[in-house]
């Protein structure tokens, strides 16, 4: 267990590197919660010199033979466990499991893995917040009296005190909220007590309302700018928002506040991974996503962020939190990220206990779990409409605490990662068939099955010298014509 921005990716994939280099293991098979993260982690892997495949399924079964594994999700495994299973079976293979506490995320899941994992010769299991608000046991995590026990810990107490993780600051607002409630009109403050369904009401009162969220933004902004100019020029910002219809009101509220365009990252949007990817090498101010940046994703120029959505889990919130807290060795080493919220009770606990760690605890009872997250539009039962809200300001949590080079194991690999090569060549190889199938009269299946039968291997499974055999031939027809007999 490592605290979120400790570098929990670096560490596993050097201990991959010695592990295969030693001959302990052959293969390595990385599982992680999201395909975004698959392309991380394969970008990740080609910096210390293994290529990994993110782009393997389920009906490919292995990588192939040019790569040293792959990359895939908990849902994938989930989905069927035998072919990797067999993998493991067939050749020694040592196993990531990045945030394993998603292991246990789907009906089955659990066993699966267990399925799917329990040959291999190695298996290393990370996680920065390795408990759970459910009573689902964390597969391959030992138990001891029903609580979660990690090999190692590393807590984000240690991780400032090496200054791998910077101090993170939570400014917190107050308001003055009122909304209707199965009919009646209820007003409040954070700070009065509530019933749990009236301060969840509570909450998305807020985060609908320009008159609360306005504040805040400008707030966080005028921050950022304060960074950008004294600091750090490269300073970037993140609004995680509640859905999708929310995150793009946001981002038409930041823009007409800071006069920039900002860039929305949602979860069923194919493009996300590509917006994500962007941001994190451009000097824009501010990304506003949904459920996509909430664990896993690397950009350590966020230094400043607003919790805007309704998600109250512990969980959630901490990996937010690790978004913002990777240090930054070109900058001076003082550096502060800065996460506003909104004073609800539950949130300010979270902030508050940030630096102490947790693991997960088995509930006797599972019914006895609180419902934590609720629908944007509520339901016919329980009616809600929000009414007014306005931000005051009210505190800083973590203000007087903050007062206080990557190894490559490659030999000359190439810049680009193998499967990024693999893409490139696919594409020529596209375009190639698709203007022989257009010249002679063909159709693409025919050209290709004759490719099967050259090579010796499908485009899906080809290596990249397999690929460029296949382009050679193919240029060779575009240029002679198409004859399979030649």
């Amino acid at each position: 267990m490592a605290t979120p921005g400790a570098g929990k990716t670096r560490f596993a994939l050097r201990v991959a590197h010695e592990i295969l280099e030693r001959k302990s293991a052959s293969r390595l098979v990385v599982v992680c919660p999201t395909n975004h993260l698959r392309q991380q982690w394969a970008k990740s892997a080609h910096a210390v010199g293994l290529s990994v495949d993110p782009h393997l399924t389920n009906e490919q079964g292995r990588e192939s033979t040019d790569y040293h594994g792959c990359v895939v999700t908990y849902h994938q495994v989930g989905l069927n466990p035998k072919p990797y299973r067999l993998g493991c079976a067939t050749v020694p293979t040592m196993v990531i499991f990045d945030e394993i506490h998603h292991a246990a995320d789907g009906k089955d899941w659990g066993d699966a893995l267990q399925e799917a994992f329990h040959p291999a010769v190695r298996r290393l299991a990370l996680s920065g917040t390795p408990f759970r608000s459910d009573n689902c046991p964390i597969p391959f995590v030992m138990y001891h009296e029903a609580q979660s026990v990690p090999d190692f810990v590393y807590g984000y107490r240690d991780a400032i005190a090496d200054r791998v993780c910077r101090p993170i600051v939570f400014p917190t607002y107050e308001g003055e909220l009122s909304w209707v409630s199965h009919g009646r009109e209820i007003s409040a403050r954070f700070s009065d007590g509530l019933s749990a369904r009236k301060r969840q009401e509570r909450l998305k009162t807020a985060l609908l309302q320009n008159d609360w969220l306005c504040p805040v933004i400008r707030d966080a902004d005028a921050e950022l700018q304060k960074l950008r100019r004294h600091s750090d020029p490269a300073a970037g910002g993140l609004i995680v928002a509640m859905d999708q219809d929310h995150a793009r009101h946001v981002a038409g509220t930041v823009k007409a506040i800071t006069g920039t365009t900002v860039r929305v990252a949602v979860s069923d949007d194919p493009s996300s991974s590509r917006i994500i990817e962007r941001f994190a090498h451009s000097r824009d101010r501010w990304l506003v996503a949904v459920n996509m940046v909430s664990e896993g994703v690397d950009i350590p120029r966020l230094r400043v962020g607003v919790y805007a959505t309704n998600v109250q889990t512990e969980m959630y919130f901490r990996q937010v939190v690790g978004r913002f807290v990777r240090m930054q060795s070109e900058l001076p080493a003082s550096q502060r990220a800065y996460l506003y919220l909104p004073r609800d009770p539950r949130l300010v606990e979270y902030a508050e206990a940030i630096k102490a760690e947790r693991d997960h605890v088995l509930l006797a009872n599972e019914a006895a779990v609180p419902r934590t997250l609720f629908d944007h539009q509520g339901s016919a039962h329980e009616p809600f409409l929000p009414l007014r809200a306005v931000a005051v300001p009210h505190g800083r949590i973590g203000e007087e605490d903050s007062a206080q080079a990557t190894t490559t194991h490659g030999d000359g690999h190439d810049a680009t990662a193998r499967y990024e090569h693999k893409e490139q060549l696919r594409h020529t190889h596209k375009n190639l068939v698709s203007q022989i199938a257009k010249q002679a009269g063909v159709d693409h299946r025919r050209i290709n099955a004759e490719l099967i039968r050259r090579t010796g291997s499908r485009i899906e499974s080809a290596t990249v010298d397999q690929l460029k055999r296949r382009i050679k031939q193919l240029q060779s027809w575009l240029e002679r014509g198409y004859d399979p007999r030649r």
